[in-house]
């Protein structure tokens, strides 16, 4: 009697057991299910790479940037701008670039101008894009010759920029370390303007002298014909040039 209650106890708690084992492997199935759905809702949620693109506007101010890097490859010629010496001088400390960096890329061939690659650094930009995509806060957009935005797969954009991670995305970082910050010092103080074309001629006046009175005392007469104003700076300011360099001849 003994032994038959033995038995019939262990084979209840082996039922039991089973049954434990099998609702945690349920839920453990259950779980990862879960995970998997959730994971694929939210590559689902994930916006399309480059869909970003029509944040960026073509750059105004692109001919006072910096060109910091120059490609020459067969008939193409590309000029690379960045807008800020900010920038630049963040990429030789080793840091990011800070928000507001826009590069630009300015694409030739066979000396005709062919595009505008602009590739720019917002805060925030670039969060709606699944990890493996985004490019940190980079956005993309290419315009034509005539400033209007292209139709291209700005998508290629991320890809081509995607292994340059270590360098904020950079694919010029090494020309962009090496470039000589004193470049642009020596270029804001070597103006070609001098003092002499800030003097004021509106109260000056110049008129056209005939041959037969240039020994006249009095040349400004009514045959005199008075010249007009642009005209006139322009002369003025010639001709004090002539005379400010020929004092260093001297």
């Amino acid at each position: 009697m003994k032994k038959r209650l033995f038995h019939s106890v262990a084979l209840l708690l082996a039922l039991t057991l089973t049954a434990c084992n099998n609702n945690n492997n349920d839920t453990m199935v259950n779980s990862q299910q879960d995970e998997e759905v959730s994971e694929s809702q939210q590559d689902h949620e994930f916006a399309e790479i480059g869909s970003g693109a029509h944040l960026v506007k073509f750059p105004e101010d692109l001919e006072e940037g910096i060109v910091f890097a120059t490609y020459d490859r067969g008939d193409i010629h590309e000029d690379i701008y960045i807008n800020s010496k900010e920038a630049i001088v963040a990429a030789q400390n080793g840091e990011e670039f800070p928000s507001g960096t826009v590069i630009t890329l300015v694409g030739h061939r066979d000396g005709e101008l062919e595009h505008y690659l602009v590739m720019e650094k917002r805060t925030g930009w670039g969060s709606q894009y699944s990890r493996e995509e985004r490019n940190g806060e980079w956005e993309y957009q290419a315009f034509a010759p005539n400033k209007e935005v292209m139709e291209d797969n700005i998508g290629r954009c991320f890809t081509c920029h995607a292994n340059q991670e270590r360098d904020d995305y950079i694919n010029s970082m090494d020309q962009m370390k090496e470039f000589d910050l004193g470049e642009i010092s020596q270029s804001e103080n070597s103006s070609s303007e001098t003092p002499i074309a800030n003097i004021p001629t509106v109260d000056w006046q110049i008129s056209e002298i005939s041959a037969h009175m240039i020994d006249s005392k009095d040349i400004n007469n009514e045959e005199g014909n008075v010249i007009e104003e642009n005209e006139k700076a322009i002369i003025i300011q010639d001709l004090l040039m002539k005379m400010y360099l020929e004092q260093f001849k001297g």
